[in-house]
């Protein structure tokens, strides 16, 4: 195998990993929430040096929340009650509005050929530089059950890919 397929199927046996540490992590959530209603447990080593904790905060209190539905009906009450400060009148630039403008600017941008001219007060061109692509991997959908099975026939050590033995503690 080479090292190009190595690092791919470590790359997939990660992706298992993380699936698998996400649904144990929510199985242990929800029976630390069956077993203490609210407080801390904590967790130690053999040789008692604390691992960390876990705890379970005490339930919030619902708060009423103010939700405008329609400024418009609102707006005069606002000004009658609190005075004209309260509210101000802005103009803002619409999506279709933005669409227009962005496919203008560009169509004029290519036109006149150049990176450095392009001539329309209040707007400015820039080309972001090309950044360079990124080592990216998508999983199997099955890619859990796909590695187990690889692990179960000895084709994967999970400890050597993860670095589980011989690791530092880093």
């Amino acid at each position: 195998m080479s090292d190009i397929e190595t690092t791919v199927r470590n790359l997939a046996a990660i992706a298992a990993a993380k699936k698998l540490l996400a649904e144990a992590e929510a199985r242990e959530k929800a029976a630390l929430a069956g077993q203490i209603t609210r407080g801390t447990a904590y967790a130690y080593t053999a040789a008692g040096v604390e691992l960390g904790y876990a705890t379970v905060p005490k339930p919030t209190q619902p708060k009423p929340v103010v939700t405008i539905t329609d400024e418009a009906q609102v707006f005069p009450w606002l000004v009658e009650t609190f005075g004209p400060d309260v509210i101000e009148e802005r103009v803002v630039l619409t999506e279709q509005g933005r669409a227009s403008l962005d496919a203008y600017v560009l169509e004029a941008h290519k036109a006149a050929g150049s990176e450095d001219y392009f001539d329309l007060p209040g707007v400015s061109v820039s080309v972001p530089p090309a950044r360079d692509p990124a080592p990216r991997f998508t999983p199997a959908k099955n890619v859990v059950e796909l590695v187990r099975g690889m692990a179960a026939a000895g084709e994967l050590n999970l400890g050597a890919v993860l670095a589980l033995e011989g690791g530092t503690s880093d």
